[in-house]
C-alpha cells in the first residue's frame, strides 16, 4: 500500500503540474470568457483576473499544489522515516474543508449544466480552442482523484463546527470574487448568471453555500466509510466478548 501511495501522488501530480503548466503556456483558460448567447467577448473583454477567476482553473491549481505537498510529505517520511505531522494537519484540513467539496462543486455543477445547456457552461465554439484532454483534466478527474486519495491516506476530518464554517467561508469568498469580477470587468464569469434577477442570484448563492456544505458531509462520510470499519469490527468484536461473559 505504501508504495501504491507513493506512485500514486506522483502520477497524478505530474498529470495535473502537465496540465496546468500546458494551459499556462498556451493561455487557453486566462483571456476566454462567454457571452450568455455562447458568442466569444475577446482578449479584450475577458482579460480581467485571467484564468483566476474560473473555479475550475483555482481548484485544478489547488489540486496540484496539494498532491506536490503529498509527494514532498512522501520524501520526507522515507528519509525522516516518520510522517511530518504539521504538514499532514494542514493537508488533512484543506482537503476536507476545500478541496473535496469544491472539487464536487466543479463537477457535479458543470457536468448538471452541460446536460442541460452545454452553452450556459461550455459553449461548444470552446471544443476547438481547448483540447478535450484538458477540459477533462479541469472537470471529470477531479473528484475521482481525491476518492482515491482516500483510499490511500486517511484524512482525518477536522470537528464540523470548525470545519463546516470554513467550507461556507471558501463558497462566499469565491462568489464574492466572482461578482467583483462582474463589477470591474464588465462580465460575467459563467454566462448563466447573467440572465438571473437578484432574487435568483441570491437563491443560487445560498444553494451553492448549501451543496458546498452538503459536499463535505457527503466527504467525512466516504473518508468513515473506508476507514472506521476496522474500529467498527474491533469495537463490536469486543462488545460481544463481554456479553458472552456477563452470560
Amino acid at each position: 500500500m505504501a508504495s501504491s501511495k507513493v506512485v500514486y501522488h506522483l502520477a497524478v501530480f505530474l498529470f495535473l503540474f502537465t496540465a496546468n503548466y500546458h494551459d499556462f503556456v498556451q493561455g487557453f483558460s486566462s483571456n476566454l470568457s462567454f457571452k450568455s448567447d455562447g458568442d466569444v467577448m475577446g482578449r479584450k473583454g475577458a482579460s480581467y483576473a485571467g484564468k483566476w477567476k474560473y473555479l475550475s482553473i483555482l481548484v485544478s491549481v489547488a489540486q496540484t499544489v496539494f498532491f506536490g505537498s503529498c509527494v514532498l510529505s512522501d520524501l520526507l517520511e522515507a528519509i525522516l522515516g516518520r510522517k511530518p505531522g504539521v504538514l499532514k494537519a494542514v493537508q488533512d484540513y484543506l482537503f476536507a474543508v476545500l478541496l473535496f467539496p469544491m472539487a464536487m462543486m466543479v463537477q457535479c455543477l458543470f457536468w448538471g449544466l452541460y446536460a442541460v445547456d452545454r452553452e450556459l457552461v461550455y459553449p461548444s465554439k470552446l471544443d476547438a480552442i481547448i483540447p478535450n484532454w484538458l477540459n477533462h483534466a479541469w472537470h471529470t478527474t477531479t473528484v475521482p482523484a481525491l476518492l482515491l486519495e482516500m483510499y490511500f491516506v486517511r484524512r482525518n476530518y477536522p470537528a464540523r463546527r470548525a470545519a463546516l464554517p470554513g467550507t461556507a467561508f471558501f463558497g462566499a469568498a469565491y462568489l464574492i470574487w466572482i461578482r467583483i469580477v462582474a463589477h470591474y470587468g464588465g462580465f460575467w464569469v459563467y454566462p448563466f448568471l447573467q440572465v438571473m434577477g437578484p432574487i435568483e442570484t441570491s437563491i443560487f448563492n445560498m444553494a451553492a453555500i448549501g451543496m458546498l456544505c452538503v459536499f463535505y458531509l457527503i466527504g467525512e462520510y466516504v473518508n468513515t466509510k473506508l476507514w472506521d470499519r476496522d474500529a467498527f469490527e474491533i469495537s463490536s468484536r469486543t462488545g460481544r466478548k463481554k456479553s458472552s461473559k456477563s452470560a
